[in-house]
């Protein structure tokens, strides 16, 4: 059968194709460089379903996400009467949140959702079995998504319109704050169902005239942390739980949720970029179809590709970065999700005290209290930092253990690592790294600029070489060199 999920809304519309086994994906910020990019209709994206050589005629079935429809409790999907040619469904938006794990393997029986809010404002959803077991009202409560973008607002940060991007830049600053016990203890009563109350600053006691009282941020983060990590240990240490949502980009709250020994799946497409990958799903099971195939992910992006790396190539960046440049590192096809997986990625050698001054000077522009990641090989991940796992999709912050590490260490002294292993591209390029200068891991931040979504095209990768400090970059075996 062929297969169709949609994510439309004012904002992160994605759009993914099944045909059998087979899967076609697209962000749509990507094709159009504009970042949180929405269809807020149902008709525009058959232009890129045209592009892929596949007309609406041709479809067997549609499930569509939007944050628009009202369900009944307890409902999970309703079918729709659009005019499409094939039946169509509406399925919950934290539901194909749930469902979008599939890309991790089974998915498991234990779901939690958290993010801004979905269909009838909700900010959180726990699924067991598919079912609706409990849940959190935006409107009576509020959300962890929204109260830290709100906390952003109040600090002038920037950002998109919905505050996608000030929960993060919080969770960043939070770090150069100091824990307050007293208050901790003063405001641990408050349910994480309340979340709101425990976001409100107007409960702080020690405020000077009209400054922001940052210690007051660490402290309610730190509480809403734990509070999670409480939540997350209802359920046995060996049975595995899903979690997706905005707030399961929070690589803080991650690193934390890790270190209880809850075994926890959190995919690279936590956010709304995984829920036309949901939509899927859910037809999959409706029609009782055999599951698709995981080949590639999460090099997914339907973008400007490119070929196999060769070892020359690989030698060339090697010695590019071990001579303290800074690279831009374009491969095959970019990665689901909002973190530069070493496809579409700007590297850099950590060891540079100043790198991150660097790359914030000459490329990125990005605030001063933003951390940059690191990605390393997997199997030396324990000579740096103090994690035993695995975290492929550079969604977990860890305890830094070699303090040299000056430019990926965050003031806390922890870092948002990838674990890399295998042997594509990357993963040759760290080993051929680690054979020039004796270390495994690098500086690895996203092929953007500001405001900007993830280069996906070559044209892209490009004008950021032209404009901006990028010394040396690799578009496929194709190499530009200052």
């Amino acid at each position: 059968m062929k297969l169709l999920g949609l994510r439309v809304d004012d904002h992160d519309s994605n759009i993914t194709y099944t045909h059998g086994k087979s899967v076609r994906y697209c962000a749509t910020e990507r094709k159009f460089g504009i970042k949180h990019h929405g269809f807020d209709n149902v008709w525009q994206w058959e232009d890129i379903l045209n592009s892929w050589g596949v007309k609406v005629e041709d479809l067997d079935a549609i499930a569509i996400v939007t944050d628009n429809i009202k369900f009944e409790q307890g409902e999970n999907y309703r079918e729709l009467d659009m005019g499409f040619p094939c039946r169509t469904f509406a399925v919950d938006h934290h539901w194909a949140h749930a469902l979008s794990l599939w890309t991790e393997g089974d998915i498991p029986a234990v779901n939690y959702v958290f993010d801004g809010f979905g269909n009838n404002d909700r900010s959180h959803s726990l699924y067991i079995d598919g079912r609706l077991e409990y849940s959190h009202d935006v409107q009576k409560g509020g959300s962890i998504g929204v109260e830290m973008a709100k906390v952003g607002r109040t600090l002038g940060l920037t950002g998109d319109p919905w505050g996608l991007d000030l929960a993060g830049k919080v969770m960043g600053l939070q770090s150069y704050g100091s824990f307050d016990l007293s208050y901790y203890s003063k405001m641990k009563h408050i349910p994480l169902s309340r979340v709101r109350e425990i976001w409100n600053y107007d409960s702080w006691y020690r405020k000077w005239d009209n400054d922001f009282d940052i210690n007051w941020l660490r402290t309610v983060h730190e509480l809403t942390q734990d509070k999670l990590c409480d939540y997350f240990s209802g359920y046995p240490s060996n049975q595995p739980v899903g979690y997706t949502g905005g707030v399961a980009q929070n690589c803080v709250f991650n690193g934390r949720l890790h270190e209880t020994g809850q075994k926890i799946t959190i995919p690279p497409h936590a956010n709304d970029a995984g829920l036309s990958l949901g939509a899927v799903e859910f037809l999959r099971q409706f029609y009782e179809l055999e599951k698709f195939s995981t080949s590639g992910f999460p090099f997914w992006q339907d973008d400007e590709s490119t070929p196999l790396v060769t070892d020359d190539t690989i030698d060339k960046a090697a010695e590019a970065l071990a001579a303290g440049n800074i690279v831009g590192w374009y491969q095959g096809r970019g990665e689901i999700g909002p973190r530069a997986l070493g496809h579409r990625s700007i590297l850099m050698n950590p060891r540079n005290p100043d790198a991150k001054d660097i790359l914030n000077k000459k490329v990125k522009h990005r605030e001063h209290f933003r951390p940059f990641g690191a990605s390393v090989l997997k199997e030396e991940t324990t000579r740096y930092f103090d994690f035993e796992g695995e975290s492929p999709y550079m969604n977990m912050s860890v305890p830094v253990k070699d303090t040299a590490l000056k430019s990926v260490m965050h003031i806390d002294n922890t870092c948002r690592i990838q674990t890399v292993d295998g042997d594509d591209g990357f993963a040759r390029l760290l080993r051929k790294y680690r054979d020039l200068t004796g270390d495994s891991v690098l500086l690895n931040t996203s092929m953007n600029i500001g405001g900007k979504p993830i280069a996906a095209h070559h044209w892209e990768a490009k004008e950021m070489f032209s404009k901006k400090g990028i010394d040396d970059l690799f578009i496929g075996n194709d190499h530009l060199s200052k």
